[in-house]
């Protein structure tokens, strides 16, 4: 038991790594922008860059996975993090630092699915909810801990930043080569009905997925603009807000996690999905003091956090014989994050930010409650067809 929890520990820091790498671009830009002559145009290509290579190293990473194992798998994340980290740290222009972008990012998406599954499988069946609340708390600590080398960065240097990811990835790695990880994922024959079973169970994972990325990466990124141009407050406020809640993410993550191991991971998605409908119409939609919707924003946000663990235990129990489907999974999630921005932008610019958070905040939380009773009806399906 003991030496789960070390190994557990270890898969954990190395998502804490990935995400380090992967997390260091949009606050250390300016200073690389100053010093390598990138305009804005090269922060956007540099933005995009990043995140279509973490979508694609998504897909690579859970095919490494059921062909080679996770300890593999998290290996060949982790030493790619490492070498774009260099690349960048070493570069003189754009071409190389975009190129050192782009293997860093296809190196943190290649560890997800890996790292998940050795962490669910070191943790236990029982305690798996638990598990991916710890794993998801350690990418926010990766988050967090980008921000801090970053704010170093302009006083030791942006290249010593990216010198001290892939120090932090080789470390990671060091301490996960020596375990013995879950083997590769095998796959099963099944019969015409158990596989429309399937389909149906499989909807579980995409759905609260799909709406903790649209929420995250979409409705939560707007947040800080809507609160200076509806509420008045300065940027540093704004920006304080989205600070108070990822620490309040940490608390969030772990209940949800923890309530999943105990009344079922889409019970608490539907539960979660009404609490964010909830809170998202509090902050978007009711008149009255900017205190109060400035409370629900931050609680919106921050539990908004919690459906990743959620998320992530209905990912693991759909896919468990199609290992492969993990990093699609984490691919997916990326790719509607993104594509709600874009919806959201357009809206906002349609019909204004207030309604078009609105309805972002609102509907696709709620969502959840149509999804889980479907989604519960193909998993009893699925286990009375196997």
């Amino acid at each position: 038991m003991a030496s789960n929890k070390i190994a557990f520990a270890r898969v954990t820091g190395g998502y804490l790594a990935a995400s380090t790498g992967e997390s260091l671009l949009a606050p250390l830009f300016p200073v690389v922008g100053r010093d390598l002559d990138l305009g804005t145009g090269s922060a956007g290509l540099a933005f995009a860059t990043l995140a279509i290579s973490i979508a694609i190293g998504g897909l690579a990473g859970g095919m490494v996975l059921a062909r080679r194992g996770a300890r593999m798998g998290t290996l060949f994340g982790l030493l790619l993090v490492a070498a774009g980290a260099a690349t960048s740290a070493v570069a003189g222009g754009e071409p190389v630092f975009l190129a050192g972008q782009a293997v860093l990012g296809f190196g943190s998406g290649s560890f997800f699915a890996s790292g998940l599954t050795a962490a669910a499988a070191l943790a236990g069946e029982r305690r798996r909810g638990m598990a991916m609340g710890i794993f998801g708390i350690a990418f926010s600590g990766g988050l967090a801990l980008a921000g801090g080398v970053a704010a170093l960065g302009e006083a030791w240097g942006w290249r010593a930043s990216f010198v001290f990811a892939a120090g932090l990835a080789l470390a990671s790695a060091a301490t996960i080569a020596p375990l013995r990880l879950p083997a590769r994922g095998t796959s099963r024959a099944a019969s015409p009905a158990a596989s429309q079973s399937r389909r149906e169970a499989l909807a579980i994972p995409v759905s609260v997925g799909g709406v903790a990325a649209a929420c995250q990466y979409g409705t939560v990124a707007f947040l800080p603009l809507f609160a200076v141009h509806e509420w008045g407050i300065s940027p540093a406020a704004a920006a304080l807000m989205i600070t108070v809640a990822r620490i309040l993410s940490i608390p969030a993550k772990l209940v949800s996690g923890n309530a999943a191991d105990g009344a079922g991971a889409v019970r608490i998605a539907r539960r979660l999905g009404l609490l964010l409908a909830v809170l998202g119409a509090w902050w978007t939609i009711a008149p009255g003091q900017a205190s109060a919707g400035v409370w629900a924003a931050v609680l919106f946000a921050a539990f908004v956090s919690g459906l990743g663990p959620v998320a992530n235990v209905l990912a693991l129990e759909g896919f468990a014989e199609h290992a492969q489907l993990l990093g699609a999974f984490r691919s997916a999630q990326i790719g509607l994050g993104a594509a709600t921005d874009a919806l959201i932008g357009l809206g906002a610019g349609l019909i204004g930010l207030r309604p078009a958070l609105a309805v972002a905040a609102v509907i696709i939380p709620a969502s959840l409650l149509l999804v889980g009773r479907n989604a519960q009806a193909g998993r009893e399906s699925l286990k009375s067809s196997s």
